[in-house]
């Protein structure tokens, strides 16, 4: 997908119009209005892809303990010293000012239908992204720079999973399988399934409401029965050579070696997994040739099949759903990751075998987010860190070496502060926003994920 994506972003330019549509418009510097919606769309892609592994979500897996920091800032996060800002190039560059939200709110501002389905599927992704890491964020009257709007309020993270929701379903009834879908790659094993995954969004993000809403499980389970059935259907982005068209991960860590490693809790756990080999080396990098996540063309899935299954899972689990159909579920999820990642069928059938839900719900469930947490390394980190704050499991210990800085419990970090930008240019929107959730520091909980 990288490959074609490049090729659009190229062939497109070329679409920029010089046609005189007003005497007073500038062809060199076309409106949002003007720019081609193709143009537009491989930005969309990348940077929403880009944001999945890069800075925040690299933190994030950092605080989940999938990472490590060894050196330099990174072992700042290490130690949860995680400050307003950290969180500024991210917020600014990927979602927001520059950054894929942006680029979408033009697409679906200035077009309906089939042209605005995939930017409606790709907003909800993104916003699911970032509530899960501040809570309450601008959106309602957010993007609204041009027209003199710098200062844009806060919605409830309640009502941003509301709007998620309604983009996917939007996303869905609006053909995002046609139009620039359709364009992009679909059709089931042809190709990337947009219907298919926009039904797994929303089942991700309504299972991250299974603390505060007794519905949530259901919903995430009627969603996950419309979604991905195989890996081939799942959107993956691939990235490639050179540097800048690399996966952001490998990116970093090739950029700067000897900044962050496998987390030692983590190399613990997956010990004599047929993942080990695979995910790190006895050294504890996880960038080489021979390490999956960690290549320069190392694929990033939006939403995988493996996470998919794996939600369908705990769902049955929490809705008194069989446990054989559970059970399946579970076991069907880990192969589609191992087998993504390359290990053989005797090791994934010896593994799944000897897989058993077993005991009370919690015991069930802590058995299934377990062995999540071990097939969202590389590609998810970000819903690994979710679901530990939606569920406790794995039992991450804090790390020894903690400070109280910005985090004064000590305790694995809740949520990320709001970036500096924020706090300087849109303080009375800022400040509510914090005074609405109760604090600004990292171990103040957020409205979906409360201990």
């Amino acid at each position: 997908m990288k490959k074609l994506h490049l090729i659009l972003g190229i062939a497109c330019l070329s679409l920029i119009s010089c046609e005189v549509t007003d005497l007073n418009t500038d062809p060199n510097n076309p409106s949002e209005a003007l720019v081609p919606v193709v143009n537009m769309y491989p930005s969309v892609t990348t940077q929403s892809h880009r944001n999945i592994v890069a800075l925040n979500s690299r933190i994030a897996g950092i605080v989940s303990q999938h990472y490590f920091g060894i050196d330099a800032q990174q072992i700042a996060y290490s130690q949860y010293n995680i400050t307003e800002s950290d969180a500024d190039d991210f917020w600014d560059g990927a979602f927001y000012g520059g950054g894929a939200m942006t680029d979408c709110n033009i697409i679906i501002k200035n077009n309906t239908g089939e042209v605005s389905a995939l930017a409606k599927l790709y907003m909800a992704a993104n916003l699911g992204s970032a509530t899960s890491m501040w809570g309450d964020i601008p959106y309602t009257n957010a993007f609204q720079g041009l027209s003199g709007n710098f200062n844009p309020t806060y919605d409830s993270q309640e009502a941003i999973y509301n709007t998620v929701q309604t983009l996917l379903t939007e996303s869905i009834n609006e053909g995002v399988s046609a139009g620039f879908g359709a364009f992009l790659g679909t059709n089931g094993t042809a190709g990337v399934d947009w219907e298919k995954t926009a039904h797994a969004l929303k089942a991700r993000y309504y299972l991250h409401l299974t603390k505060i809403d007794p519905t949530a499980a259901a919903s995430a389970l009627a969603a996950a029965n419309l979604a991905l059935t195989s890996n081939a259907q799942q959107a993956d982005f691939i990235w490639s050579l050179p540097a800048q068209n690399s996966n952001p991960l490998f990116l970093f860590s090739n950029d700067r070696p000897g900044t962050i490693s496998v987390h030692p809790s983590f190399t613990a756990l997956i010990t004599g997994d047929p993942r080990f080999n695979v995910y790190t080396n006895a050294s504890g990098n996880f960038v080489g040739p021979a390490l999956f996540w960690g290549r320069p063309d190392s694929p990033t899935p939006l939403i995988s099949n493996w996470e998919l299954q794996f939600i369908k899972a705990e769902a049955l689990v929490r809705t008194s759903g069989s446990d054989a159909t559970a059970l399946a579920a579970l076991r069907g999820a880990v192969q589609a990751n191992m087998e993504y990642v390359g290990v053989s069928a005797a090791q994934i059938n010896a593994y799944t075998a000897a897989l058993t839900l077993s005991g009370s719900m919690n015991d069930k469930v802590r058995t299934i987010v377990t062995e999540k947490y071990k097939s969202l390394f590389g590609n998810a980190p970000l819903e690994a860190w979710s679901d530990f704050r939606r569920t406790g499991f794995p039992a991450l210990v804090p790390d020894v070496d903690a400070v109280p800085s910005v985090n004064p419990s000590r305790i694995v970090p809740r949520r990320f502060l709001y970036p500096i930008s924020e706090r300087l240019t849109n303080n009375a929107n800022y400040s509510a926003a914090i005074s609405a959730q109760g604090g600004h520091l990292l171990d103040n909980d957020i409205w979906a994920f409360p201990r």
